[in-house]
């Protein structure tokens, strides 16, 4: 079973309590191993050193933070893979995220398509999916042929009359959340199509990863982030943003789509994708 990366503080009713039931696990693996400890469901300054003395003597980084590595040494199992994919901060069994992987399965034959073709992890397609549309479960109608974002936006435009689109729906276009100003696909395009709307959707962020890494001189994990960040809010804005020596997510929303599209791909690979 996949844990969640648990670290200072989660399992408080104040920050994450929805962690309290792994923070136990992990208090009564520590307990087991010999290390006292009150198994209360919160990750405080006496589990920390706990982690921190266990991955010491097991030669890991003592860092405190509980994740795939130490959760593999605490059970005496293998340790997982080097990988580029992000660990997950959500808890395995955070309701909202398994509804949107229960919803992403129905098209993973097509989401394995899209990262395929284009060079993508399969949890980063699912983590956006999940971040725009919670695969389907947040538009109107649920689905692949609903829309989101009908924030009304500045008209008259080349494209349209009104603040919305004229069929009335919102700017983003099925579950990949094609955007209706910005993509022809989403005017006159199959957006409905599931396989077609989530091939346009890889496309866009193979194109955003490849050229951020040729303009910033990007890798791994930080160039993920960057091209998540470009999918929200247009390359040439978190470009604005790396050379301002600003956050890369500074100009999407909430300021913070490209780390927690990470986060979301982070419970996708652990649960398997």
């Amino acid at each position: 079973m996949a844990h969640a990366t648990l670290r200072l503080y989660d399992g408080y009713p104040h920050t994450r309590p929805d962690l309290q039931d792994e923070v136990r696990e992990l208090q009564t693996l520590l307990k087991q191993h010999g290390y006292a400890m009150d198994v209360d469901g919160l990750f405080g300054r006496g589990t920390e050193a706990a982690v921190m003395q266990f991955q010491s003597e097991h030669g890991l980084v003592d860092d405190g933070i509980a994740g795939p590595q130490t959760w593999a040494r605490l059970l005496g199992q293998a340790p997982p893979a080097a990988t580029d994919l992000p660990g997950t901060t959500y808890a395995a069994n955070n309701p909202g995220l398994l509804a949107h992987l229960n919803e992403a399965t129905k098209y993973r034959a097509n989401i394995q398509t899209g990262a395929q073709k284009y060079g993508l992890p399969l949890a980063i397609v699912g983590g956006i999916g999940s971040r725009e549309s919670g695969w389907g479960l947040a538009l109107r109608p649920p689905g692949p042929g609903g829309t989101g974002d009908a924030v009304q936006r500045r008209a008259p435009t080349q494209y349209r009359a009104g603040p919305l689109p004229p069929d009335g729906g919102g700017f983003g276009r099925g579950l990949m959340q094609i955007d209706y100003d910005a993509h022809e696909f989403a005017r006159t395009g199959n957006w409905q199509d599931p396989a077609a709307n989530i091939a346009y959707g890889c496309m866009v962020l193979a194109q955003n990863r490849d050229l951020l890494a040729r303009k910033l001189q990007l890798s791994g994990q930080t160039l993920m982030q960057a091209a998540l960040a470009a999918y929200n809010c247009g390359a040439g804005n978190v470009i604005k943003a790396v050379q301002a020596q600003l956050d890369i997510d500074y100009y999407t929303a909430g300021r913070d789509y490209g780390k927690d599209t990470l986060n979301r791909a982070g419970f996708f690979a652990a649960h398997g994708w």
